[in-house]
């Protein structure tokens, strides 16, 4: 589920609310007039997609996703569900033996750039630990939409 606000800074005033899945469709609403706008349709966008390519693999983290997930988006590419398959449950095993040797040094894992947290009232919430968000290759309008 996707979640989101957009506010003036000096009155912390909402100025538009954006809701949906990362799977599906995400809408920005304007809280003014309640008219609603889709900025995102999943099934538009994966059509065009390409599977990221690593240049340099010694240059990215091992915890990179396009590394980390490379040999599923191959296998996937190619047809070969055995193969995407397989690479998945590795990648899930690794995750798990992950899991029990810091269970069993007794740390406790955290998402190294978010705060999170979950109450019955408002789910699961997540917060930038610093007060900017690194640049990501998801680009908006200047001007807010005319919903």
């Amino acid at each position: 589920m996707i979640k989101g606000r957009i506010f003036e800074s000096s009155t912390l005033k909402t100025i538009c609310e954006i809701n949906g899945h990362w799977d599906r469709t995400v809408s920005v609403k304007n809280v003014d007039n309640g008219k609603q706008k889709i900025i995102y349709n999943a099934m538009e966008s994966i059509s065009g997609l390409k599977i990221p390519t690593v240049k340099h693999p010694t240059e990215v983290s091992d915890r990179e996703s396009a590394r980390v997930w490379g040999e599923v988006s191959q296998g996937i590419k190619s047809k070969n569900w055995e193969k995407a398959r397989e690479a998945k449950r590795d990648i899930e095993e690794k995750e798990r033996e992950l899991a029990r040797e810091r269970k069993r040094k007794g740390e406790i894992w955290s998402p190294k750039h978010f705060t999170v947290s979950y109450s019955k009232e408002k789910g699961w919430e997540c917060s930038p630990r610093q007060k900017w968000v690194p640049s990501a290759p998801i680009v908006f309008p200047t001007q807010l939409p005319a919903v």
